[in-house]
This record gives structure tokens, C-alpha cells and sequence, in this order.
């Protein structure tokens, strides 16, 4: 299988890795600007690819509530001109979005792919209007079309752009119900969905809750002992940041009618865990670099 991977950020990586080594033709896109059309047909051209998995978006939330226009043509227009290109080339396309969409106010409230959309901040929505313009171009132009959406992406490697990595330097938690997804789960379960060439929209989480409270928990427990952290409410939260947080707890029915059932994500943490210990052990810089980035982070809004 040619596999053609626009967005080299931590989930483009990851699909590029697993590829490989399963000994697939996969390879980055060359630097081209998603919402130019001419350009992202010239790299489907020269690599003719099987499959396209378009992992490009802007993910950092107050930066995209600060920058919303652009948020807009990166994170929605330009995975439409992605589904264009993928359409007139007849190519298989598979969507990188997200699971931040649906607000849950308790355990119970777990949301499918279909129930409304209820997002609380600018990038939630850029991401759902993606998902409605390319689910436009599957059901009326013939687009054949897969469209993932993981929660709270996490993964056991030492990265600045992992977020247990980035949970390890923070001192403030909430205690509110929520879905994760394992990286090291959620690129195989794909990679599944698109053998059986499925389409529409699929939810890839592990199953089951993990509040960030109680993650940093098990962070103290297995990679950190020294982490000290208290507990605040999400309106504490929400006045420390710029984009107000959601909560999102998802149904994964529709992954497992698919045969594809992953761990809880309780169990996968604490394999997980030990695993991003002897990584950052191993590069103490990626530490170091995410405790200054979430110290910028929050000078910057303490200036507003």
C-alpha cells in the first residue's frame, strides 16, 4: 500500500513509523500548503498514492482562539481542498479530527459520532466544520472517505508535544470525567479501519473515563514521585487559559462493531507509563523543554 501523509506533527509521525515498518510505501507529503489546491494535487500526482491521511491542523488551542481566521483556512478549508484533491484523483482520503466536540457534564453523558456537536472553543469548531464539508463531498460527490476522531491524544514516548509529557509540568488539575486515546492504539486501529475500507466517521478512544486529576496520580506514581498537584474546578481552569476546555466522554460501539476493540485506558496507562519514564530518563531535555513552554505558556495569559 502508498501511503501519502500530509502534517508532520506527532500523529503524522506516528502513522509514518507504523507504515514503514509494516512495510508500506509511506512517506510526508513535500512541504505544501494544505489550502492550496494545485498544490496538494501536484503530491498526490507525483507519489500516486493509494491512501492519503491528512494529519495537518493547527492544535494548540489559544493560539487558535487568538487566530481565528487562520485556524479557519488551516483547520477547516484546507482539509476540504485535501478532500477535493483526493475526490478528483479518486484516492482513498483518511481525516485526522478530534473527539472535542461533544461536551459530557457526567460519566454517563457518552456521545456517538452523530449525536449534536457542542464545542467550547474555536478550534472544536474549526475541526467540526472539516468533518461536515469532507462528510458533504463522501455522501454527495463520492469522496471515499475516513474520518478518525481520537481524544486527548497520548503516547509513551518522550515528546514536548505529548500531553502526559506536558501533564508532568503542570501543578493545577480538574476531576472531570473524559475519553483518552493511546497513540501507540489509535495508528494501528486506523490502519485497520482503512483495510476494511471503511468510511464515514469512527470514534478511536480507549474505553472508559481517566479525569487529568487522576492521571497525574498515576504520573506521580510511575514516572514522577516528587510531582506535586492540587485539584480546581473547571471555571478555575478555564480563567488560566484563553480557550475554554471541554469535557468529552465518547461512545466506541461503532469501533467495536468494526472488530476492533482496544484496552481500557486505566490498564494502558499504567503499561504506558513506565514506558515514557525510561524515555524521558533516556532525553531529560524534552523535560526540560516542555517546563519552559508551559511557563511561557501561562506568563502569557497572566499579561491579559
Amino acid at each position: 500500500m502508498n501511503i501519502l501523509i500530509f502534517g508532520k506533527g506527532q500523529l503524522g509521525q506516528a502513522f509514518l513509523e507504523h507504515f514503514i515498518a509494516n512495510g508500506d510505501a509511506a512517506a510526508f507529503g513535500p512541504e505544501v500548503d494544505i489550502r492550496k489546491l494545485d498544490q496538494v494535487q501536484a503530491a498526490i500526482k507525483a507519489q500516486k498514492p493509494d491512501v492519503v491521511i491528512n494529519a495537518a491542523a493547527k492544535t494548540n488551542l489559544d493560539w487558535c482562539e487568538q487566530n481565528k481566521l487562520e485556524c479557519f483556512d488551516n483547520n477547516t478549508l484546507g482539509p476540504d481542498t485535501v478532500g477535493q484533491a483526493c475526490q478528483d484523483a479518486k484516492v482513498y482520503l483518511v481525516h485526522i479530527s478530534t473527539g472535542c466536540i461533544q461536551a459530557s457534564k457526567t460519566n454517563d453523558d457518552i456521545h456517538k459520532e452523530d449525536d449534536p456537536p457542542t464545542p467550547t472553543s474555536f478550534y472544536s469548531w474549526s475541526k467540526y466544520w472539516a468533518d461536515q464539508m469532507l462528510e458533504l463531498r463522501r455522501t454527495r460527490d463520492g469522496l471515499k472517505l475516513l474520518i478518525v476522531r481520537p481524544r486527548q491524544p497520548i503516547s509513551g514516548k518522550a515528546s514536548s508535544r505529548n500531553a502526559l509529557v506536558k501533564m508532568s509540568t503542570f501543578s493545577k488539575f480538574i476531576d472531570t470525567p473524559n475519553s483518552m486515546t493511546v497513540i501507540e492504539d489509535f495508528v494501528p486501529a486506523t490502519h485497520e479501519l482503512i483495510k476494511q475500507n471503511a468510511q464515514g466517521v469512527f470514534n478511536v478512544a480507549n474505553p472508559g473515563i481517566m479525569t487529568p486529576y487522576h492521571a497525574a496520580e498515576l504520573l506521580k506514581e510511575y514516572v514522577n514521585p516528587n510531582m506535586e498537584f492540587v485539584k480546581i474546578s473547571k471555571e478555575e481552569l478555564n480563567k488560566m487559559t484563553f480557550a475554554e476546555r471541554i469535557d468529552s466522554v465518547l461512545d466506541m460501539s461503532k469501533l467495536e462493531a468494526a472488530g476492533i476493540k482496544l484496552k481500557p485506558i486505566e490498564e494502558r496507562l499504567r503499561e504506558l507509563l513506565p514506558e515514557l519514564k525510561k524515555d524521558l530518563d533516556a532525553h531529560p531535555e524534552v523535560l526540560d523543554t516542555t517546563k519552559k513552554e508551559t511557563v511561557a505558556k501561562l506568563s502569557l495569559k497572566s499579561l491579559t
